[in-house]
């Protein structure tokens, strides 16, 4: 008899996928503002209608959120949403305020504004210094409405 591992997300309360900046935009002008974009609906696929982004998604950062009692930074690249510890393990940095960064040979990561480590932000690894290579952080799954744009995460 297979067992499975239940998995069980909780609500991330008052952020959507709208209210996050989006990292991916190529639209964004010269003060990091997101420009507003329309959604185009693709054949065989559910569509939402876009939003105006928020207020917070101009800013070039990610959202700080409590999920189950962790404090949680999530980014926004395109379509898809990250969440990561929000406290760097090298000195405890705000991740939530990094940038996120295409490190060729990896994936994205978030730099920490204290001592610009970086962190693989699909497996936690760290990317930089290369040196620190065994130190990692916590990243969780996260599920994105697409219908509302709404977010759960699992911790």
């Amino acid at each position: 008899m297979e067992t499975y591992e239940k998995v069980y997300f909780f609500p991330v309360h008052n952020v959507t996928i709208y209210d996050l900046y989006d990292w991916a935009c190529k639209d964004n002008d010269n003060r990091g503002t997101v420009v507003n974009r329309t959604m185009v609906k693709v054949k065989n696929q559910s569509s939402h209608l876009s939003r105006s982004p928020s207020r917070k998604s101009s800013l070039r950062a990610g959202s700080l959120v409590k999920v189950n009692e962790q404090d949680v930074a999530l980014f926004r690249y395109g379509d898809v949403v990250y969440a990561i510890s929000e406290h760097c393990p090298h000195a405890g940095g705000p991740l939530h305020i990094g940038d996120i960064e295409d490190v060729p040979g990896k994936s994205l990561c978030v730099r920490c504004p204290y001592h610009g480590w970086k962190f693989d932000l699909k497996t936690g690894k760290c990317c930089h210094p290369k040196s620190r290579a065994d130190l990692s952080t916590i990243v969780f799954p996260v599920r994105v409405d697409p219908e509302s744009g709404e977010l759960a995460g699992w911790i």
